[in-house]
């Protein structure tokens, strides 16, 4: 079974012009791919569930924490994301897996709906 919502438009596009202006394009660039997860996560305007996994996380004991795997379909800087991510139970993303990006909307959907 998988689930999908819509997700008002949360773009961040305000936030990268600042960055930009304030830090050049080259660097806000580099801010943008250092901080994918967040951005890509707040600017999403489609996420879709595909099922739960059980993740490890190393402290200094070993735990082990049940996590979603959500698809999402976000527009960042002028720009349509695909990404894979990993979510807590209180809904945070905690990781990108991968992510790609496109041009127009029609590639990023296929691409969107192709991830099982």
């Amino acid at each position: 079974m998988s689930m999908m919502s819509m997700i008002g438009t949360g773009r961040c596009d305000a936030l990268v012009d600042a960055l930009k202006a304030e830090f050049g394009g080259m660097l806000a660039e580099r801010i943008l791919e250092a901080e994918a997860l967040d951005f890509l996560w707040e600017a999403r305007v489609r996420e879709r569930y595909l099922g739960q996994h059980e993740a490890a996380f190393l402290d200094d004991v070993e735990s082990f924490d049940e996590v979603s795997r959500i698809v999402i379909l976000s527009l960042v800087d002028g720009c349509w994301h695909v990404g894979l991510c990993q979510v807590d139970g209180n809904g945070h993303a905690s990781e990108l897996l991968w992510k790609r990006r496109f041009e127009s909307l029609k590639e990023a959907e296929i691409a969107y709906h192709s991830v099982h």
